[in-house]
This record gives structure tokens, sequence and C-alpha cells, in this order.
């Protein structure tokens, strides 16, 4: 448990800066966060805490790089990136045929964690386009608050403009489920600011899913989530197919 108190104090003294309202200016952060360059800020990060919890899907990424020595870097393609709700997406390349996409999405992943990640699972792929989705856990840590889920999203987009200036960025929504219905003013605050940090932002684009995840009474639709009721079962995914091919092929 050392290792996870030591993160949690670190965390909020590095990050935190004691901001919380959903007001916050965005355009401060990559001056008042970047204390070292986008190349080795996740590096000096890291050496301030305890890299189990960046660490803990290493697995997953080495098969992702044993995948890519075996089969060789299809550079150019669409990345999807980020958590489970990602992963589980089995039919990806047919839902949204004819985008060339690759699916890169690993565990019950949190934004520090694609982070300290970008350059091995986003980097070496040069995509022409990264679909992001991240959030969805980050909200379960009381210390993730919105506005520090804002700042790593910001690491995120200040090391693609910097190592991939050419490409565009998909943020898709954080998603409602039944089983996380406790954390959905933090989701709706989490997606309100980074929504903001986008229409602000060149080449970077929010995808709301929100919408039609929820029934003509308000309620969050249980008939499109697995028995978990976290995450999605077909039909689920093909509303999030619909919506984030249309958005793709808009601004692509």
């Amino acid at each position: 448990m050392k290792w996870f108190f030591t993160y949690i104090l670190l965390f909020i003294t590095i990050l935190s800066h004691g901001q919380t309202n959903a007001d916050t200016n965005v355009s401060l952060f990559s001056e008042d966060f970047f204390t070292y360059n986008s190349s080795n800020y996740i590096q000096e990060l890291a050496k301030d805490m305890d890299t189990l919890f960046f660490n803990r899907y290493e697995e997953e990424i080495l098969d992702f790089e044993k995948e890519d020595s075996a089969k060789g870097i299809t550079k150019g393609e669409i990345l999807f990136v980020g958590s489970s709700s990602f992963r589980k997406w089995t039919n990806i390349e047919t839902d949204l045929f004819p985008l060339r996409v690759l699916n890169r999405g690993f565990g019950g992943s949190t934004m520090p964690e694609l982070d300290y990640y970008f350059f091995r699972i986003v980097k070496p792929y040069n995509p022409s386009a990264i679909v992001i989705y991240e959030g969805d856990n980050d909200v379960l840590a009381p210390f993730l608050t919105p506005v520090v889920i804002l700042k790593s999203f910001d690491i995120l987009i200040q090391l693609i403009k910097q190592y991939l200036p050419n490409t565009k960025v998909f943020f898709v929504s954080v998603k409602p489920s039944p089983s996380r219905v406790d954390y959905l003013k933090k989701m709706q605050e989490t997606n309100l600011l980074i929504k903001s940090y986008c229409t602000k932002t060149k080449n970077l684009f929010y995808i709301d899913i929100t919408k039609q995840m929820f029934n003509k009474n308000g309620q969050i639709r249980e008939d499109i989530f697995l028995k978990d009721q976290l995450h999605m079962n077909e039909k689920g995914y093909k509303i999030w197919s619909k919506i984030i091919k249309a958005e793709l092929l808009k601004d692509l």
C-alpha cells in the first residue's frame, strides 16, 4: 500500500494546484504544467512516483509490440487508443469500414497511463488520426479530479503536437453506464472541461456519444450494455460506430 499513498500525495502535489472548478482557464495548463519538455516529462513524472501504477498493463503493451514485430507496422491508419471500451470493441474494423483503423485499447487504463505509453503505442504508428477514450476509469479515483484528468489529457496533446504535428485527434466523451451512475456528475464535469479544451485547439475534435445512451425519460439505457452494466454489447457499439464514423468522415 505504500506505493499507493505515495502516488496519491505526489500526484495531487504535482498536478492539482488546488483547481477544481469546471470553469478553470485551460489556456494556462501547458505553461504551469510542463516543467519539463514533452519528450521527457513522462519519464520525470514516473521517477517521482511508484511505477507500479503506470506499469500494471505492461504485458498487454508487450503483446502489442510482439504483434508489431511479427506483422510489421502499417503507418497512416486511424489509431484507436484508450481503455476497455475500445479494447472490447472487437468488431471495430468491420463497424468502421471503409476507414482503416488500428485498435490499441488496453486494460482498464486511465489518461496518465496512456501518457506513459505514448512512445510505445501511439508514436510508432504515425497515425493519420488518433481517437481517444479515457476518463471512464479515472473518475473512480478521488484524487483524479476532472481538472487533473484534463491536465493528463493536456500532456497527451502536447506530446502529439511535438511528435505527430499533422495528426488530427478525436476525443470520445466519457460514457454513462448503469454501474457507474454515482460517478455521472464527475464524468459530465470531465466531458465539459475536455470539450471546452477541444474547441480551442486546432486539429482537436470532441465526439459526444452520450446523448443516444439515455432513453426518452433521461435514464441511462440498460439494453446497450452487457450483464456487468459497464461494458457495451453489440447494440451499444452500433450506436458508437454510427456517431464516430460520421465524425471521422466529416473531419478527416
